[in-house]
């Protein structure tokens, strides 16, 4: 039981994170569409000098929204949806493993101009690397992709990288706020400025000085100015698409995704790594590490008895139940060494007598 406690908990801090607050985890009544995208960020920033190092790196990023929204905004060829959750894995040249964006509440904009691209658009702000920065995707399908801008399905489609585009940057400034060691904001006329001392800021916006290097005092904030700041944009080039996942209700038909499978592994010298399946083939040749499958899933959180089998093993199931995710569940799964070098295999699911639709996957 603690062996399998561990492996939940490494699953929960790889994959979500702290849990998304109870409106964004709340499950949603009708059907949940997922948004999807991924591919990789251009190879040199469109502009900006990128400090997070995306450029030429994988993205993976998901939106989250229930099928019966109504949005808060409309206008003559686009609809603006509030509150939504975004979550996603990005790579960064910082760091060796990739970088999970826990669930966050995002403003989600679909857009069917008369002419051109569809565009899918998704805007808030967003904590990377202990710094919240404010971030603006783009994304461009070809034109009548989406039937109308009410949330609904489309199949997948090559996103087009020429009117597209993802943008970050630092926030604006907050009051009461602790702000750690070399932290950024953009003040109200375009400079960055960053702490030099770290602190809480005060209640009030300080005077910002506004000379290169000049420092300004803020709370028990000291701040030195950066000079003028510019957004940083990275084009994008891979694929997008939207499916829909059944929501709460008395008999939701049980279904394993396919999309957003995750690979964690429990390496023997403590540490975590977690991938997403469609990168590599699941390796289980590295017999002291510890393999294990995050599915998404639906009609399992209510199940008394759920079964997942590969080439007709059963698997130790270490989690099945309801996730961070509104309308979705989740299964946690280990691997045994058993299934080494299986080749082509499929994932059986089954929750209280009804199967789910095989999935395929490889093991080397």
């Amino acid at each position: 039981m603690m062996v399998k406690m561990r492996f939940i908990a490494i699953a929960a801090a790889v994959i979500s994170g702290v849990a998304a607050s109870e409106n964004l985890a709340a499950s949603c009544s009708t059907e949940t569409v997922i948004y999807a995208a991924a591919g990789r960020f251009g190879s040199l920033p469109i502009k900006g000098q990128d400090p997070f190092k995306l450029a030429g790196e994988t993205f993976t990023l998901n939106v989250y929204v229930c099928e019966s929204l109504q949005p808060s905004q409309t206008g003559s060829d686009d609809a603006i949806y509030s509150g939504v959750t975004l979550t996603g894995t990005v790579r960064s040249a910082l760091i060796t493993t990739r970088y999970t964006i826990r669930p966050t509440p995002m403003t989600f904009t679909l857009v069917q101009p008369p002419t051109g691209p569809d565009l899918l658009k998704v805007a808030g702000n967003l904590s990377v690397f202990g710094s919240l920065i404010s971030i603006h995707g783009s994304i461009a399908l070809p034109a009548n992709t989406l039937a109308n801008t009410s949330i609904a399905p489309f199949p997948s489609v090559s996103i087009v990288t020429a009117d597209s585009a993802f943008t970050y940057s630092y926030s604006s400034w907050r009051p009461a706020t602790t702000y750690s060691l070399g932290q950024e904001i953009v003040d109200p006329s375009g400079n960055a400025q960053k702490v030099q001392t770290p602190g809480t800021s005060a209640t009030t916006a300080p005077a910002w000085n506004e000379t290169l290097n000049g420092t300004t005092t803020d709370g028990t904030v000291l701040w030195s100015c950066e000079g003028p700041y510019t957004p940083n944009e990275l084009s994008i080039r891979g694929s997008a698409s939207a499916t829909a996942s059944p929501g709460s209700g008395a008999e939701v038909e049980v279904l394993l995704h396919a999309d957003s499978i995750q690979v964690i592994i429990a390496h023997a010298d403590g540490t975590q790594s977690a991938r997403p399946l469609r990168e590599a083939p699941v390796d289980l040749s590295a017999s002291s590490d510890k393999v294990m499958l995050q599915f998404y899933a639906s009609g399992v959180r209510d199940a008394s008895e759920v079964h997942v089998q590969i080439a007709g093993q059963d698997l130790p199931v270490l989690y099945s139940g309801a996730s961070d995710i509104p309308g979705l569940d989740q299964i946690l799964v280990e691997l045994p060494a058993t299934l080494a070098r299986m080749g082509q295999v499929d994932v059986v699911l089954t929750a209280n007598g009804r199967a789910a639709s095989p999935v395929p996957l490889h093991i080397q």
